[in-house]
């Protein structure tokens, strides 16, 4: 797995992040770009990256990689991956 992003890599993510919420802007049939037509696109944006990073995850479980590489890839403790990604656990009722 590789490791979490390099700062060169980070000003490419913004990049492709602001070209991304001004075409989600666009799509949405704002005729200008507001701050708030700006938030609302790149919060749905945040959202979309949240979903598609849990994807990942499960997919690199199943291909067996270790909460340790997939805490490496994106730049958190494996601790704060298994955390975050991990299952959980089951709340048993008292009775």
């Amino acid at each position: 797995m590789g490791t979490a992003a390099t700062p060169g890599a980070a000003g490419s993510a913004d990049a492709v992040v602001d070209e991304a919420m001004r075409e989600l802007v666009q799509r949405s049939g704002d005729a200008e770009l507001t701050v708030g037509a700006a938030l609302g696109a790149t919060a749905a944006l945040r959202d979309a990256a949240d979903r598609k990073i849990f994807d990942l995850v499960g997919f690199a479980r199943e291909a067996g990689a270790s909460w340790a590489a997939i805490g490496e890839a994106l730049g958190v403790t494996t601790q704060a991956a298994h955390q975050r990604f991990g299952p959980k656990p089951s709340s048993k009722s008292a009775s």
